[in-house]
């Protein structure tokens, strides 16, 4: 799953994936400048436990998740609301 923010301009995402070479979870922050943190985890929870932080710095940050659908035409999406985006096949 990848969900997508943006603050002045700038798009910043970070993806939950399952470990490239094992079993266990990844999740990577992708920044403006290329730059990517992986961070490694055995369980799924401690992984989305790690997520639901991650969130709530980025939107303490000013960054804010992308208005999406009919709402991104004027009022904006509601800040804190993941939209996730699944993976291709």
């Amino acid at each position: 799953m990848i969900w997508f923010f943006e603050r002045r301009r700038a798009w910043l995402h970070y993806e939950i994936r399952r470990q490239t070479d094992g079993p266990n979870y990844e999740q990577v922050v992708t920044y403006p400048d290329g730059r990517q943190d992986i961070e490694h985890y055995r369980e799924s929870v401690a992984v989305a436990e790690r997520a639901n932080r991650l969130e709530r710095s980025l939107i303490d940050d000013g960054w804010a998740p992308p208005p999406i659908g009919p709402r991104a035409a004027g009022r904006g999406a509601r800040a804190g609301h993941r939209r996730p985006i699944a993976p291709s096949p």
